[in-house]
């Protein structure tokens, strides 16, 4: 009995059942500002397989970037900003070059943006925009289909700060 209450926890533990916090240079995707649900310091890091926790949803839509219609794949942006309990105004999303957008927080749930991962089922390499890419609904909503929204579909997403 006590061999099992003290080795059950390690074996999970090995085999990856309880999932640890990426190191800051192994995260996949680093969050932070005003969140209440850090996992590291007054960050939050996820990998892709805390990212891989979360409901997955489809957008099928034109975009300036390819000839025709793709299906993108991926996470909500707002069930991410739920997971970390953002609670701020104003997104501050920054690709591996550096490059930022600033987008107000409210598109998550307004147009339900994903972070895409894949694109026509085939995941999203950074040579291929990923590894996350902010995809709007453009075909659904036609008054996203101008320089202001494609501008915020950033790609390439290493960071997300909350404001």
């Amino acid at each position: 009995m006590k061999f099992t209450l003290y080795v059950a926890p390690l074996l999970a533990t090995l085999c990856g059942v309880v999932q640890a916090t990426p190191s800051p240079d192994n995260a996949l995707l680093r969050v932070e500002g005003s969140i209440t649900q850090p996992n590291y310091q007054q960050l939050a890091l996820l990998d892709s397989a805390m990212l891989d926790q979360l409901p997955e949803y489809e957008i099928k839509t034109h975009t300036p970037w390819y000839d025709e219609e793709k299906t993108f794949r991926g996470p909500r942006l707002s069930d991410l900003l739920a997971k970390v309990g953002a609670n701020g105004k104003q997104l501050t999303i920054t690709a591996l070059n550096d490059y930022s957008v600033q987008i107000p927080a409210s598109d998550a749930s307004q147009y339900q943006v994903i972070l895409a991962r894949s694109i026509n089922g085939k995941p999203l390499s950074v040579r291929d925009k990923g590894p996350l890419f902010l995809i709007y609904p453009f075909d659904q909503y036609p008054e996203l289909r101008n320089k202001l929204y494609y501008g915020r579909a950033i790609w390439q997403i290493s960071q997300i700060k909350v404001e």
